[in-house]
């Protein structure tokens, strides 16, 4: 089930998911959390290092678990996602490197399964809350159209639409790499709460693709209407395709 909240911009909609995650810290203090990697999330994390900071909250019992990681890129790169993860969140949160943890695979991996890191997550009692972002596609993590909907863990290969839209980091579209290890769409509906944030017009297309009915696997957002509690958080620029106007809420 998805329910949609539209806020006037990221601002307000960063407030609101960096309020939320503290209040499951504070909650919970062994919480377990998904974090995803890309401009999107990364105001709702400097916010949570403020009230962090602000309130002195224990993080030593915190585990993370990101989303997704290129194929042989090395991970002292800028543009790991080894080493993003580390300047936005475990650095900033004050939280030790053993506590995030990040997908692996073999720089010679091909297409398929990586089955430890579900093993991990499930050691770890499960993703109590799962961030998320979506690509112009409509991929989520690096599931990309046409990813089974029960798909585990698995290395995958990226569109070129993805690789362009990623090459913004990078000096040129050749740099990105091709494969990327991701949790699957699976992986992400086990977890107890998803939160998918989105923000500008480039958005709107796979926001609108990712409410219609039925839920595709050419559209892989639709397949977060099968997860029992996701809420997207989105700006006025990325909901104005939003038809469904009974799933707002307040």
């Amino acid at each position: 089930m998805v329910k949609v909240k539209i806020l006037p911009d990221k601002e307000n909609a960063s407030e609101e998911v960096a309020q939320m995650m503290h209040d499951l810290i504070v909650e919970k203090p062994n919480a377990v959390i998904g974090v995803a990697t890309g401009s999107t999330p990364e105001l709702a994390y400097d916010l949570l290092a403020e009230k962090i900071k602000e309130n002195n909250t224990d993080v030593s019992q915190l585990q993370f678990f990101a989303l997704d990681e290129y194929i042989a890129l090395p991970w002292d790169h800028p543009e790991s996602y080894h080493a993003v993860i580390n300047r936005t969140v475990t650095v900033p949160l004050g939280v030790d490197p053993s506590q995030v943890h990040v997908p692996e695979a073999p720089d010679d991996a091909t297409e398929g399964p990586v089955r430890y890191y579900d093993e991990q997550i499930e050691a770890a009692g499960g993703i109590d809350l799962q961030l998320l972002g979506i690509g112009r596609n409509g991929h989520i993590g690096f599931n990309e159209p046409g990813t089974p909907f029960e798909s585990p863990t698995h290395v995958g290969r990226l569109t070129e639409m993805t690789r362009q839209d990623n090459s913004r980091f990078f000096d040129s579209v050749d740099e990105v790499p091709p494969l990327a290890v991701t949790q699957g769409i699976g992986t992400i509906l086990k977890s107890r709460k998803a939160i998918l944030m989105a923000f500008g017009e480039a958005k709107a297309d796979a926001i609108r693709d990712s409410l219609a009915e039925p839920p595709a696997e050419e559209r892989p957002g639709s397949g977060l209407q099968l997860h029992s509690d996701c809420v997207f958080y989105l700006d006025e620029a990325a909901a104005a395709k939003v038809d469904c106007e009974p799933l707002k809420v307040d």
